[in-house]
């Protein structure tokens, strides 16, 4: 029978969703075998400047390494590798090692996020789709992260995700709308958002799809006061 039950460590908090610019800060990964390479290529993804430390490493965190891409210590982690890090991964399978990473995060404010240690952790990282400019993170809290990655992959063959296309003409509409000095309340935004301009997106009519957007955006539109 189903019973939940959960001590200290395995009850999970309520997270704050939220996207974090790593763009050129310091992100230290603590292990550099298959996982550490995920999280790695990840970080790379939004220009972080990615520093591991770990004694051995894959081959291919070894190349980005060799190539420059990333910074690379080869040896075990010593009290104080933290110091100026914006975010930290501990991607080891050492409890021990995950606990002092974690005192030390703790005692220099840096976010840490220790892998399947959930309760050790500071934030956790959402499985992701992406489509063009939009990104939908899916998390189960720590609860289930294949039930994450079911999530991401329904997400990605789903026509859902197709309306990303529509990002680059809402893109340009909500900046043309702040040049004309007027504002468009969210519900009539959302209106506007159809089948009928998604289709003409993706028939190479995007010229066409914009007119029709910014004539039903135009049409509720009102002037942004002047304070």
């Amino acid at each position: 029978m189903f019973r939940l039950d959960r001590d200290k460590e395995t009850e999970l908090p309520r997270y704050y969703p939220v996207f974090i610019d790593v763009n050129k800060r310091r992100c230290v990964i603590i292990g550099g075998g298959n996982i550490g390479q995920e999280k790695v290529e990840k970080l790379l993804e939004c220009d972080a400047d990615v520093f591991v430390i770990s004694p051995d490493v894959n081959p291919h965190v070894e190349d980005l390494a060799s190539s420059q891409q990333i910074s690379w210590d080869k040896r075990e982690y010593h009290q104080g590798d933290l110091e100026g890090a914006f975010i930290a991964i501990a991607a080891t399978d050492d409890n021990t090692v995950n606990r002092q990473i974690a005192k030390e995060a703790e005692d220099r404010n840096v976010l840490l996020n220790v892998v399947d240690v959930t309760h050790l952790c500071t934030f956790i990282a959402p499985s992701v789709a992406r489509r063009g400019e939009v990104t939908i993170a899916t998390s189960t809290g720590g609860a289930s992260p294949a039930l994450a990655r079911t999530f991401r992959e329904k997400l990605t063959t789903s026509r859902i995700l197709e309306y990303a296309d529509l990002a680059p003409i809402l893109a340009q509409a909500r900046a043309e709308l702040v040049q004309r000095g007027v504002k468009v309340v969210p519900d009539h935004w959302q209106i506007q958002i159809t089948d009928g301009l998604l289709n003409l997106v993706q028939s190479n009519k995007s010229d066409e799809a914009y007119k029709i957007l910014m004539d039903g955006l135009l049409s509720e539109a009102t002037p942004i006061p002047v304070s």
